[in-house]
């Protein structure tokens, strides 16, 4: 059996905390041939998705404490490096993280040539393209805090006006990368303004700023709909953006109605495995692209949920295949 990876390259990635690297260790456990690629090295021949793939061996680890493993060095080493068809694999994580920039479309339209019946996609490449992860909720009005989406430097001044302090942040943004806090009566806000929108040129999403961020912004993790576990993960000193997962949290009624809500859309559009992040009882973004935090509450809580969603998902296309 075959597992198909389309990542960032290994070489940039930090093995002791990132989800991709858990799931690849959990491929591997189950006896899975391990097979990593880029967008770059995916190609469409008659027909079918290629990839010019690497067969990676893994080096055993262990938590490490907090939420880091240990990592010898070096963490893998090639087995074999040759193009694979990725029909011929049981599964193919989409592991790349955002922007979906035009590289990342083209990457995800090569990937449509896999038939999801056969190969199980995670999370299917056309799912990707509908869901954007920062303005899913917007479907969901009931479920988020006040909430724009403009250029318009007049539209973001009345919203603060209206709303007090604001979080601005990239549309295809990621990581807390570009996040801002926006007071109205801070000095540079003009400029914070020309910054986040380019002078006016791309849109944000504005936010209400939440304070109950101070009690923990919430990451659920969902599979095939369902909430599996969370954990909170708090703002760092002198820095409002949200940090590693440092402790579990309870799946509220509140946390379920948020997930039974967005089930049918996930599940409609092919998202397997999604993580919500909530604060207080909003729904703040749906994490959808290389859904992350996986490996570090497993080694934070000993918890298994890189290992459960490899399962998850060979289950899942098992039933399909004998449907």
């Amino acid at each position: 059996m075959r597992i198909a990876f389309v990542a960032d390259p290994l070489e940039s990635l930090d093995a002791g905390i990132d989800s991709t690297v858990g799931l690849m260790h959990a491929a591997q456990d189950r006896g899975a041939e391990v097979w990593v690629t880029e967008t770059r090295h995916l190609e469409a021949v008659d027909a079918r998705a290629r990839a010019t793939a690497r067969r990676v061996r893994l080096t055993p680890c262990a938590p490490a404490g907090g939420v880091r493993w240990t990592v010898p060095d070096p963490w893998f080493t090639v087995v074999a490096s040759r193009r694979i068809w990725l029909d011929e694999t049981a599964a193919v994580f989409i592991r790349t993280e955002p922007p979906i920039d035009q590289t990342y479309t083209a990457a995800t339209l090569i990937l449509d040539l896999v038939d999801p019946a056969r190969t199980a996609m995670v999370n299917d490449p056309r799912g990707i393209r509908a869901c954007s992860e920062h303005l899913l909720p917007l479907r969901f009005p009931d479920l988020i805090p006040p909430t724009a989406v403009t250029a318009d430097a007049g539209t973001i001044r009345a919203f603060l006006a209206e709303h007090g302090p604001a979080v601005v942040k990239p549309v295809d943004g990621f990581s807390g990368r570009g996040v801002l806090r926006l007071d109205e009566g801070d000095p540079n806000l003009p400029s914070l303004i020309e910054l986040s929108t380019e002078l006016g040129a791309r849109a944000v999403v504005v936010q209400k700023f939440l304070p109950e961020v101070g009690s923990g912004n919430k990451r659920l993790f969902v599979v095939a709909g369902e909430p599996v576990g969370a954990v909170y993960r708090f703002p760092a000193d002198g820095d409002f953006r949200i940090g590693h997962p440092s402790a579990r949290a309870p799946v509220t009624a509140r946390d379920r109605e948020i997930c039974a809500r967005l089930a049918p859309t996930l599940l409609a559009n092919g998202i397997h495995t999604a993580g919500l992040d909530v604060i207080g009882p909003h729904l703040i973004e749906v994490n959808l692209t290389s859904v992350g935090a996986l490996r570090k509450a497993d080694a934070l809580l000993g918890w298994t949920l890189c290992a459960d969603l490899i399962d998850s998902v060979l289950d899942t296309r098992e039933e399909r295949r004998s449907a």
